[in-house]
């Protein structure tokens, strides 16, 4: 089909053609320095300007820039526009659209550099197994909905499918009306067949089960002589062990079907094969069956179609608690120095629903690999994304052991129901975390500071610094009163650096309010008896606040503090001057 498409295409100009070239030529370039260098680097700019030019030209003159991406090339029509180059192939752009299935994209007239940012981000998070990405391109670019770069992808599996033949076949006839309810009355039997060690290179497939799906309780719309020949060849192939083949022959059949019920036992026996896959750790075999029906549901079957709701149970079923637990102990026991096959586990989290990510616990918490923790995190973040329940109930049973690898996952989500498993954060009993989690909840929202209070003697120094520095991040009447009321109480009881601490964040926050108590520290020549301490650290930090508050009541009473006949109240103003020179 598609090659009859290129055949209908008119012949191009020869200005076409090197305008095409071109284009490409920018693109290619302006994604070499997206690898190479920040999203804010001279160079980076200056090749998405020359991009945007390049596109705009192409657009006004000749309409949409649709490409065909062939193994080691890019075509305009049927014109080569670029090759690629041996020594550049592995980082490739074209290569890593060729590897996912890409079979043509199209940039249309009205693409923004933001939607061409998008793309580069997407293609560049899958370079490696060392990114942070899963799933793969295609999967990445339905979801982002790119409006104005559109593609077309193949399903890999069947692309490079070898293909089973069926020409000696002979043609299915109609079936008999006792067809119809195979077997009735029959017991089923179960055959118990000896496993064989892992790693012999024997693990087989239970032919008889096989014959038994083909011939048995459920008919698939063969006539007698198909059901005899595929016996045979079932029997024939006892020593099969799990490759592709198989899973040819498995949606061979399912795509054939046209009723119901045969429709869903071909797809229950499918789902035992999958989790076998995982059990050998085939994981590739894996991710090509379930991109195989991925790509079924929701490319090729219309919304209406019969076939959508079986197979959306098919993915139902995978989430099976059972299964769930094997994908998380293979996790823990794939080891990392297979890196094509943790990076083929990985990528099969991705037909996995949210209700994986409480068996990703254990990986987070237990691997030693920055790689698969790194991995797994990215599923997590992404999965939390569709729902965050699952996350929730990981931050209620694990949040203490998972610390700073939690507040990692979620730092990178948002919505209140993500702010309250930071606020919780903020009681962890590491200092660090519970720093880190403060910092980011008043980044957030600078009126979870008042949330805070309560944890403004923290053990921590550090953590009660950083509370302060929140409590000071803007006006508020209600700090200023919370604030106002602990010193008055608590202050002359606390070291130095938490006294200036508390003053330097009254300043910041407060108003007029708080100039009278700023104001009888720093001037009255009995302020010692009312703090109780003597400690000139107190007018000190009287006089850094009024600077703060910088009305026009706070800074009379400084300049009643400069001309002040007392040395210590002059001193005070002194240091603060002195800490400014610093």
């Amino acid at each position: 089909m598609e090659q009859q498409e290129n055949q209908a295409q008119s012949a191009l100009s020869e200005k076409e053609v090197q305008d095409a070239r071109q284009a490409v030529k920018i693109f290619l370039l302006a994604w070499k320095n997206y690898g190479l260098y920040p999203d804010d680097h001279v160079n980076t700019i200056k090749s998405f300007e020359n991009l945007n030019a390049a596109f705009s030209h192409f657009f006004t003159n000749h309409g949409e820039l649709r490409l065909t991406v062939e193994k080691d090339r890019l075509l305009y029509s049927s014109e080569v526009v670029y090759e690629v180059s041996q020594e550049t192939s592995s980082e490739d752009l074209t290569t890593l659209l060729f590897r996912d299935g890409i079979k043509w994209i199209a940039f249309k007239d009205g693409l923004t550099l933001e939607e061409i940012a998008s793309f580069f981000r997407i293609a560049n998070n899958h370079r490696s197994f060392l990114e942070e990405a899963e799933g793969d391109i295609v999967t990445d670019l339905i979801d982002e909905e790119l409006e104005y770069i559109d593609f077309k992808a193949v399903d890999i599996f069947w692309q490079d499918l070898l293909l089973i033949d069926f020409s000696n076949l002979p043609r299915p006839e109609p079936q008999d009306e006792d067809v119809a309810e195979p077997n009735k009355g029959k017991p089923e039997q179960e055959a118990d067949r000896p496993r064989e060690p892992e790693g012999s290179g024997k693990e087989k497939i239970d032919a008889r089960s096989i014959a038994d799906l083909l011939t048995g309780d459920i008919r698939l719309g063969l006539s007698g002589a198909d059901n005899d020949a595929l016996r045979q060849m079932v029997e024939e192939e006892e020593s099969w062990i799990f490759t592709e083949d198989l899973f040819d022959l498995l949606l061979i059949i399912l795509k054939s079907q046209s009723e119901p019920e045969k429709y869903e036992a071909v797809l229950g026996f499918v789902l035992e094969m999958a989790v076998k896959t995982i059990e050998l750790e085939k994981f590739e075999l894996a991710i090509k069956l379930f991109q195989s029906l991925y790509n079924l549901f929701t490319k090729e079957l219309d919304e209406k179609d019969w076939k959508r709701p079986p197979i959306k149970r098919f993915f139902d079923d995978l989430n099976n608690p059972e299964i769930l637990e094997l994908i998380g102990d293979k996790l823990l026991n794939v080891p990392t120095s297979e890196v094509d096959k943790c990076k083929a586990l990985g990528q099969t989290l991705h037909y996995f629903s949210p209700r994986v990510v409480p068996y990703l616990v254990p990986v987070i918490v237990q691997t030693r690999s920055p790689e698969m923790q790194q991995m797994v995190s990215a599923v997590i973040v992404k999965k939390s994304r569709r729902d965050i329940g699952p996350l929730e109930e990981i931050a209620q049973k694990h949040g203490q052991e998972m610390g700073v690898r939690l507040l990692a996952i979620v730092n990178r989500l948002q919505g209140e129901r993500i702010n309250t498993i930071i606020l919780a954060m903020c009681d962890h009993p590491s200092d660090i975390v519970r720093r880190n989690a403060i910092k980011e909840l008043v980044k957030r929202d600078p009126e979870y500071a008042q949330k805070l209070f309560s944890r403004i003697d923290d053990p921590s120094k550090e953590v009660r610094a950083s509370i302060l520095a929140a409590f000071g991040k803007k006006r508020s009447g209600a700090l200023e009163n919370l604030l106002l009321n602990y010193m008055q109480e608590n202050i002359g009881k606390k070291d130095p650096a938490h006294i200036l601490a508390c003053f330097e964040a009254l300043g910041r926050c407060g108003s007029n309010t708080s100039v009278p108590f700023l104001s009888k520290i720093l001037l009255n020549k009995g302020w010692n008896s009312f703090m109780g301490t003597g400690k000139p650290v107190f007018r000190q930090g009287a006089a850094q606040a009024l600077l703060f508050i910088g009305t026009p009541e706070a800074k009379d009473a400084v300049k009643k503090a400069s001309e002040s006949s007392f040395e210590v109240v002059r001193n005070a103003l002194n240091r603060i001057k002195g800490i400014s020179k610093n």
